[in-house]
């Protein structure tokens, strides 16, 4: 018999027990609880598109049609459908209901608003499989809420096996029995084989879900308090509590931004300790020489640094006596800027924002600086608009930034760059970022995709930024010689580094 067979004959056998229990918590604060917790997560308010996956005797399909929802219900049970069915007619709700295999769903694309289930990934017998098909019907926007438990984890971890017969005891001792539920103490071979049996939750299903490419990924570890009235019976659930799991689908766009941000997450250690070393270094005199010529003398300025990452141009900026504001797309990158401005005591208010879309009103800064972020930009036009529109009238614009993937694109640029590279190699450099490093592959494709990977700059900054109304006053070509290190120099020569000045009119 294979799995879905398997599971059919299960829950067929334990139907109405399931259905009994759900008619409990319908009559009780359980439906309250789920009902605002699913509320709160759901993708917008208003009438949505549901589907409740493994829907059993029917709970969140009730649940969610009293509150205004379409609801379609599947599950691969018949037993199941047929309590459904009953307890659909008992509330008074019509949610559409489907016999249907959770792996495979008859659904087109981008059907649903919110995707719910409960208690039913855990018997999954393909659950990878299972996250693919369940993102391939939510529509762009969408949501997917998961609300399930480490069931018979009393069997895997020590700790709570020992926990578990305690409270088994417990129960015995006062009630001269043991409850009919949970039975979690005895093997069967229906769930001894299940994948995610005996796994640590959710922990595993982030990592399916992010490598499936959903985005503002959130896990809540302990949901019972919210849904469940204490009983003995709970207290004994309890040991391995019920989680929930929030997941969306994005845009293209969306995911290739979110997949941009945990890279760079990943760097935070590293631009972390770049920055101190680079703050009591003969670079920061470099840069801070460098901007007290391009900026006004004596004059304290309101300053955005976009992509500040761990935050070395902004301090540079504070130790000026400018008041900084530094915003970056890496929540750990800004976790880094904190620690190191705790530790130097220098003051700057660092946000997490994407750089097209700025949380400031319009006029507020006047110096906006950027470092090697501005090639990482989606739209690129965008976020100068919104650069512009932040920015005083006569504000200043100064960047930094190199042509950090044109050999993509250009024979020449490849040419030089896999010349330079075995030079550095031939010199034993082994940190070596881009194409070829095995590091990099991640960032590597999705520069391919990345507007300014194959724009000729800075003469396409001059361009855009000129159409965009603003004045472009002052270009340096290659200010590496004056900014960079000589080992810089050597590993990145392939891509000069050059400034852009720009002001708005």
């Amino acid at each position: 018999m294979n799995f879905l067979e398997e599971t059919k004959k299960r829950w067929n056998e334990a139907a109405k027990r399931y259905s009994e229990s759900i008619n409990n918590e319908l009559a009780a604060k359980e439906r309250q609880g789920w009902t605002a917790l699913i509320q709160r997560n759901a993708p917008r308010e208003g009438p949505l598109e549901v589907l409740d996956i493994g829907t059993g005797p029917g709970f969140f399909a009730i649940i969610l049609s009293h509150a205004g929802h379409k609801v379609t219900a599947i599950d691969c049970t018949p037993g199941m459908l047929e309590q459904a069915k009953i307890n659909f007619q008992k509330e008074g709700v019509e949610p559409a209901l489907r016999l249907m295999d959770s792996h495979k769903l008859d659904f087109a694309d981008n059907t649903f608003d919110l995707i719910v289930n409960r208690n039913v990934t855990w018997i999954l017998h393909e659950p990878e499989a299972a996250y693919r098909e369940w993102k391939r019907v939510l529509k762009p926007g969408g949501r997917l809420l998961i609300f399930d438990a480490n069931w018979y984890m009393n069997v895997y971890d020590e700790e709570t096996g020992a926990a578990y017969r305690r409270k088994i005891r417990e129960y015995y001792e006062q009630y001269g029995c043991l409850p009919e539920r949970p039975i979690m103490h005895k093997i069967e071979d229906y769930w001894i084989r299940l994948p995610l049996v005996g796994v640590p939750r959710p922990q595993w299903d982030k990592a399916v879900l992010m490598r499936l490419g959903f985005i503002r990924i959130h896990l809540e570890h302990h949901i019972d308090k919210e849904v469940s009235s204490p009983s003995p019976v709970q207290d004994i659930y309890n040991l391995m509590p019920m989680f929930m799991i929030s997941a969306a689908k994005g845009t293209h766009q969306q995911e290739q931004a979110d997949l941009i941000s945990r890279y760079w997450d990943g760097y935070a250690p590293e631009f972390a300790v770049s920055c101190i070393k680079g703050l009591a270094s003969p670079k920061a005199a470099s840069y801070t020489e460098l901007l007290r010529e391009e900026l006004p003398v004596g004059k304290p300025l309101k300053v955005l640094d976009v992509g500040a990452g761990a935050g070395f141009m902004a301090f540079l900026l504070a130790r000026e006596g400018h008041d900084v504001t530094g915003i970056d797309f890496s929540p750990i990158m800004l976790e880094e800027a904190e620690y190191i401005k705790k530790k130097t005591g220098i003051k700057v208010d660092f946000q997490l924002s994407p750089a097209d879309l700025l949380p400031f009103e319009e006029e507020t800064f006047d110096l906006i600086v950027s470092r090697n972020s501005t090639w990482l930009m989606q739209e690129p036009e965008k976020a100068f608009g919104e650069w512009k529109r932040v920015l005083k009238k006569a504000g200043t614009l100064l960047y930094f930034d190199g042509n950090w993937y044109n050999y993509l694109f250009y024979d020449d640029e490849w040419e030089r760059f896999t010349q330079i590279r075995s030079q550095a190699r031939e010199r034993r450099y082994t940190t070596l970022y881009g194409m070829g490093h095995s590091s990099s592959v991640i960032m590597d494709d999705i520069a391919k995709e990345l507007p300014l990977s194959k724009a000729l700059r800075p003469q396409w900054d001059k361009d855009n930024l000129n159409a965009l109304g603003l004045l472009v006053e002052h270009i340096i070509d290659d200010v590496s010689p004056r900014l960079c290190t000589e080992d810089e120099r050597f590993v990145n020569a392939y891509i000069p580094l050059f400034m852009i000045k720009a002001r708005k009119i």
